[in-house]
C-alpha cells in the first residue's frame, strides 16, 4: 500500500499513502480520491499497477479514513472548501501537472479542484478521469439527502447511530449495494471498510457532505462549465444504482474533452469489482 505519510491541513493531519513509481519515466503524478464512506483503501487493488512507471497518492480525506476528525462544525464539508484542502495540500507537496482521479463524492471534489486550478491557473492538474461521479444529472438518493440535512433528521441518525450500530450496518447494507455482484464481496473488504467509520466523527463527516448535497450539486454544475478544455475519461458501470449510467451521458455531453467507458454487468465501484479492467483502461487514457 505504500508509505504513509501525514499532511497538515488547517491545523489537523490528513493521511495519505504515497507508492514511488517502480520504473521512474518522468510521467505526471497520479492522486486519487475516494467516495463518501471510503478512504485509501478504496485503491488497494489499483496502487501496484498505477505506480508502474508514476508516484502514485492515495488521500483520506479530513475527517474520514484514518485522517483527523476535527471537532463539530469546526471545518466546512462542501464540495468547494474540501476541493480548497486538496488543492492547498497538492501546492504544498509540490505536485504540478497531476492527473487527478475521483470516484463517486469524491468526483466532485476532483471536478472543484479542477475549476479552482482553472480558476487560479497554477497547473496543478492536467487530466481529470471521474469514477461513477456524482453529478448535477443523478437524482438518486436525493430524497435520503435531504432527510439527512433536515435538522431534525441530522438529530435522530446522530442519536441512534451509537445506541444501535446503524453506521457499520448501513454500511454494509451500502456495500452490498454498490456492487453489481454482490458474491464478489470479500471479508477484507468488510473489515476494512467498517474499520475507520467507528472512530468518533465519523457521523459528523457524512453529516457535513450531507447538508451541503443540493446545493453542492448546483455548484458542480457552474464548474463543469469551466473545465471543459480539460481531457476527461468517465467510468462506469453498467450496473451502478448509486450514480445511474445515464447520467454519466449527460455528464459527457457537457465535458467536450471527454471520453465514456461502460463496465458491463458492474455496479458503483468499478475499481474493486473489476480491477484489472479498470487500471488497464486508466492506463491507457493516461499514456
Amino acid at each position: 500500500m505504500g508509505s504513509e505519510r501525514w499532511a497538515n491541513i488547517g491545523g489537523f493531519r490528513m493521511r495519505y499513502l504515497r507508492l514511488a513509481a517502480r520504473e521512474p519515466a518522468g510521467r505526471p503524478p497520479l492522486v486519487l480520491v475516494h467516495g463518501l464512506l471510503g478512504y485509501s483503501f478504496s485503491w488497494r487493488h489499483n496502487l501496484e499497477a498505477l505506480s508502474a512507471d508514476r508516484d502514485v497518492y492515495a488521500v483520506d480525506l479530513l475527517g474520514i479514513g484514518f485522517s483527523d476528525r476535527p471537532p463539530r462544525n469546526a471545518v466546512s464539508y462542501n464540495l468547494r472548501d474540501t476541493a480548497r484542502r486538496m488543492v492547498d495540500w497538492m501546492h504544498g507537496l509540490g505536485l504540478r501537472g497531476a492527473d487527478l482521479v475521483g470516484t463517486s463524492h469524491g468526483g466532485g471534489v476532483a471536478i472543484l479542484m479542477a475549476a479552482l486550478d482553472q480558476e487560479e491557473a497554477t497547473g496543478l492538474i492536467s487530466r481529470l478521469i471521474l469514477v461513477a461521479s456524482i453529478n448535477p444529472w443523478s437524482k438518486a438518493g436525493l430524497r435520503r439527502t435531504r432527510v439527512l440535512a433536515h435538522p431534525i433528521g441530522a438529530t435522530v441518525f446522530r442519536a441512534v447511530v451509537p445506541m444501535f450500530g446503524i453506521f457499520t450496518v448501513a454500511r454494509e447494507i451500502g456495500l452490498n449495494r454498490m456492487y453489481g455482484d454482490s458474491s464478489k464481496i470479500t471479508d477484507e473488504a468488510r473489515r476494512g471498510y467498517n474499520a475507520p467509520i467507528r472512530q468518533k466523527g465519523s457521523v459528523d463527516y457524512v453529516l457535513g457532505i450531507v447538508r451541503h448535497w443540493h446545493a453542492d450539486l448546483r455548484v458542480l454544475q457552474e464548474a463543469i462549465r469551466q473545465i471543459i478544455a480539460i481531457p476527461a475519461l468517465l467510468i462506469w458501470g453498467s450496473k451502478d444504482i448509486a450514480v445511474p449510467v445515464s447520467s454519466a451521458h449527460e455528464l459527457k455531453k457537457h465535458l467536450k474533452h471527454s471520453e465514456l467507458v461502460v463496465l458491463q454487468g458492474v455496479g458503483h465501484l468499478p475499481y474493486e469489482e473489476s480491477p484489472e479492467d479498470f487500471n488497464r483502461i486508466v492506463r491507457e487514457f493516461l499514456h
